[in-house]
């Protein structure tokens, strides 16, 4: 999950299964949006979605004084969805890491995705 309209290089491309480009922030999201391409169980996915409406209980306030975007919306081959949050390793254990991931969490459990997972980003 990354701040909405965060000042970054971006990196675009063209999607074969979404037809169209797509804007990525960072070379682990290009590098894990090309993996996605290369798998049958992903029908499509999305980059870059946005987050609002979600209960505030044991979540910093400054959280909601700026706009979220999570990674990845996959679309699957089955008809479900589902949720892949890029986390670099080295920043696992720390306590703003985990906010971000619980403020992603709590949107999503209460839509109808079916599965949310973390993709760890090996520190390069």
């Amino acid at each position: 999950m990354e701040r909405a309209g965060k000042k970054t290089r971006d990196i675009q491309f063209f999607s074969e299964k979404n037809g169209r480009m797509v804007c990525l922030h960072s070379p682990a999201a290009r590098d894990y949006a090309k993996y996605l391409e290369k798998q049958s169980w992903v029908e499509s996915y999305e980059a870059g979605v946005p987050l609002c409406h979600v209960s505030p209980v044991g979540i910093r306030g400054l959280y909601f004084k700026t706009s979220w975007e999570l990674d990845f919306l996959l679309h699957f081959a089955d008809g479900r969805r589902g949720i892949r949050e890029l986390v670099r390793e080295d920043s696992l254990q720390k306590a703003s890491t985990a906010e971000r991931l619980e403020f992603s969490r709590r949107y999503w459990a209460a839509t109808d995705v079916d599965e949310c997972k973390v993709v760890l980003v090996p520190v390069k």
